[in-house]
């Protein structure tokens, strides 16, 4: 299990701290979303929406990018110009998988209600169904595959160091 461990740490730890900032994202989105249609009505769900989706891609950037930096790709330089430069890369990195990530929640949620789709009560956890946490686990499947990529190619490469 060790050996295991050892050739797919980096892996493994990209994985752990992915769904950790997947569930910052979550947490962000639907508190802001749900907050936000409260506060300020349905008729406004679609603005609403998009500044949830902003502001949980900042929260997730930011948890991503530290633990990234430290626990899966090893990078304990400290100095403020390379945390900076290297913030930077992370965030311009990102921009692309916001946009896939928005493009497939708007797009899901979209088609699901087409399809005239209602949520429904999971049985065992009784949380509901909805057409946005559908849309939110199908995009971050994406965007966690694509987050990984462009840091071990674009900002963590250790050639670079």
């Amino acid at each position: 299990m060790k050996a295991f461990f050892e050739k797919y740490r980096e892996i493994i730890l990209y994985l752990i701290f992915g769904v950790l900032t997947t569930a910052v994202s979550f947490i962000t989105y639907f508190l802001l979303f749900h907050v936000g249609v409260s506060l300020i009505g349905q008729a406004y769900e679609w603005y609403i929406r998009a500044a949830a989706q902003i502001l949980q891609w900042v929260a997730g950037v930011l948890f991503a990018f530290f633990t990234n930096k430290k626990y899966v790709f090893g990078d304990t330089n400290t100095q403020t110009r390379h945390m900076w430069r290297k913030l930077a890369e992370f965030s311009a990195s990102r921009v692309l998988t916001l946009v896939l990530d928005t493009v497939l929640t708007f797009g899901i949620v979209a088609l699901l209600a087409a399809l005239s789709y209602e949520a429904i009560l999971l049985p065992l956890v009784k949380i509901p169904l909805s057409a946005d946490l559908i849309a939110k686990c199908v995009a971050a499947v994406f965007v966690i595959v694509g987050n990984y990529i462009l840091s071990k190619i674009f900002v963590f490469r250790k050639s670079r160091e």
